[in-house]
């Protein structure tokens, strides 16, 4: 185990320098007066293939922040396959489709999930019109500036990032964590992603998660092949989300079948305490803004990208 730390903490000092690499060594760098005046935190959580576990990540880490004090709105983000609902056993009465198609204002569509987090569901194909998703990310975020004024965290579960529109959301946020699991195609795809958003003009921080790893060792080379090949082929900077990994957990499963949080429904499994690692990582980071003068994510969006300028985006690069 003392081999995986050092390699963890060698990856971060290789990615980002002293201040993540103290977040691997559990010495957190002191907060800034400018930093202790940051308010909302965005994370856009996205992978490079479906089937990774994403959703489930997003909501029980917005969970463990809960826990934690936090005041955290997970918005689905993935338009017509929406999850969120689904995996803690929500039947809400409306969802993102109903405010895209204007049959809902957001506050009606915003629920109160386990541990007193916010919820937004996500669009249902089944329920929702094509058409009501055009130019769906810059109307999202048109309408979620104002949940970003009263949230300390605000995690996206985007779907995959190579799906039409996610860069546009990926390019306000924070940082946007990009989640593989061991399996090569994973990987292949997990590379591919960060190639994408490291094009962007003005990139956000890259983050990289393994789940459904073996073990911790075999999560660790993956984020080593990742890390060193984004370094080497794309010029990208790209850093472990500590603990790096989530492992295989029976007890994951066992929760989606009984629709509740795995975090909550098994509070002492592997997964759950590896989520709440992260969440206490994600707590207790205090680096300097990447971007000065942050007005907020969805707001970043909504001045940023017109739906005019998404719609125009979207079919050219079809």
């Amino acid at each position: 185990m003392s081999d995986q730390a050092d390699r963890l903490r060698q990856l971060a000092l290789a990615s980002r320098g002293t201040a993540v690499a103290s977040a691997f060594a559990g010495e957190m760098p002191h907060s800034t007066a400018s930093e202790s005046k940051r308010t909302t935190r965005s994370l856009l959580f996205t992978s490079g293939k479906g089937g990774v576990g994403t959703s489930n990540l997003v909501l029980n880490l917005a969970v463990a922040l809960g826990e934690m004090g936090q005041r955290v709105v997970a918005v689905d983000a993935d338009l017509g396959l929406a999850n969120l609902d689904l995996l803690c056993g929500l039947t809400p009465r409306y969802d993102l489709g109903d405010v895209l198609s204007g049959r809902c204002r957001l506050i009606d569509a915003v629920v109160m999930g386990p541990g007193d987090i916010q919820i937004l569901p996500g669009a249902h194909a089944i329920r929702t019109n094509g058409e009501d998703l055009s130019g769906g990310p810059a109307r999202l975020a048109a309408e979620l500036r104002e949940l970003e004024s009263e949230a300390d965290f605000v995690l996206v579960d985007a779907g995959s990032g190579l799906g039409p529109g996610i860069t546009m959301l990926a390019a306000a946020a924070e940082q946007v964590v990009i989640v593989s699991t061991p399996e090569p195609t994973s990987v292949a795809d997990a590379h591919a992603a960060i190639s994408r958003f490291q094009r962007l003009p003005a990139a956000p921080r890259l983050r990289v998660l393994v789940n459904q790893a073996a073990s911790a060792s075999e999560a660790t080379d993956v984020l080593d092949r990742l890390v060193a090949s984004s370094r080497h082929f794309l010029g990208a900077v790209v850093s472990p989300l500590w603990p790096g990994c989530v492992c295989t957990d029976p007890h994951v499963p066992m929760a989606v079948r009984t629709r509740r949080p795995f975090s909550t429904a098994y509070p002492t499994a592997k997964a759950s305490r590896a989520v709440r690692r992260v969440a206490r990582a994600l707590v207790r980071e205090r680096h300097p803004p990447l971007r000065d003068h942050r007005t907020g994510f969805f707001a970043t969006v909504a001045a940023r990208w017109k739906p005019s300028r998404v719609a125009s985006r979207d079919v050219t690069t079809h």
